[in-house]
């Protein structure tokens, strides 16, 4: 006997919900606030500097940004496939899982990878047509470069991450990257040393997580050979090493103040870094002296995640206040 035309009906609304959901899942849309205000504190530099603030390029520049990040995290949980499905530890790292619990399959998310890719031309000869005062070329190569490296952290040929630099390359793309692409937008030069100076305590603050982030992985990697620090140096060193990063971090911070660089009102903000370095840091002695690093430490991530958002949003206020 044939199926209630309401009960078809109900079944496929309820199988496209969760293929929905699945696909929100994917994109990881948790980090893109993340992006979105460093991003922001290079256009509020730029208009620190020569008081200029275009909204039509900065509306552009982010939705570039968004895809790139989108993008980027389609092509890590498809290139990571190997070692997410091996990760026992999997929570806050090891992917969305999407793949691995088959929620979503590889060619899915290979053709979002080439749609978004899409997405990103179309945008991209957008932005190069709206902004007629920036040099092409600058804005080509910046584009191009990001796509290159943000697609290369697990892509092949390159395979970053696996082979001992995605750490860095991850840190990159999220501080200096963003931030300069905000400033660059809006004055079309990235010779001034404000956004640089800028995105130091991001770069750092990032790297810290990024390689915490590492330590849970660390056995399903090293069985994949995938080269993170936590593979190469081992997991009780990488969580030393977090350590030192997250020192800099903070000290990175306050150099910014101490010579005037973060000036504004808001600028006094910063010495919150202090205590959060002290909590971020004391839950990672923790962990180097519970010598248990075949767990999830997903609190730790999410301290630690949360400290480039702290930061940004530091730098920000100091800027526009």
């Amino acid at each position: 006997m044939p199926r209630p035309v309401a009960l078809v009906r109900g079944s496929q609304i309820g199988e496209l919900w969760k293929h929905s959901l699945a696909w929100l899942r994917q994109a990881r849309l948790q980090f893109q606030p993340m992006y979105f205000i460093n991003y922001s504190v290079g256009a509020a530099a730029a208009y620190t500097t020569a008081q200029r603030f275009n909204v039509g390029l900065y509306e552009l520049g982010f939705i570039l940004l968004f895809l790139g990040v989108l993008c980027a995290a389609l092509t890590n949980d498809y290139y990571d496939y190997p070692t997410d499905r091996i990760n026992k530890n999997a929570g806050f790292t090891g992917g969305t899982r999407v793949l691995v619990e088959g929620k979503l399959g590889l060619s899915e998310v290979k053709a979002g990878i080439l749609f978004v890719l899409g997405l990103i031309l179309v945008f991209g000869c957008l932005l190069m047509w709206t902004a007629k005062d920036i040099s092409a070329f600058l804005i080509l190569f910046g584009g191009l470069s990001g796509i290159f490296l943000l697609l290369e952290y697990t892509a092949p040929p390159l395979k970053f991450s696996w082979r001992g630099m995605g750490e860095i390359v991850v840190s990159m793309m999220t501080g200096p990257y963003p931030v300069l692409l905000g400033y660059i937008l809006q004055i079309g030069t990235w010779t001034n040393s404000l956004p640089w100076l800028l995105s130091i305590p991001l770069f750092f603050a990032m790297f810290t997580a990024i390689t915490l982030g590492g330590i849970p992985d660390y056995y399903a990697d090293r069985t994949v050979s995938k080269k993170t620090i936590s593979v190469i140096f081992g997991p009780r060193l990488a969580a030393i090493i977090a350590l030192f990063l997250l020192a800099l971090t903070t000290i990175s911070c306050l150099l910014l103040w101490l010579f005037n660089i973060l000036k504004g009102h808001g600028s006094i903000t910063v010495f919150v870094v202090i205590p959060y370095a002290l909590i971020l840091g004391l839950a990672v002695i923790k962990l180097i002296k519970s010598d248990d690093y075949d767990r999830p430490i997903n609190r730790i991530l999410q301290v630690a995640v949360f400290n480039i958002t702290l930061i940004g949003l530091i730098l920000l206020l100091s800027l526009l206040w």
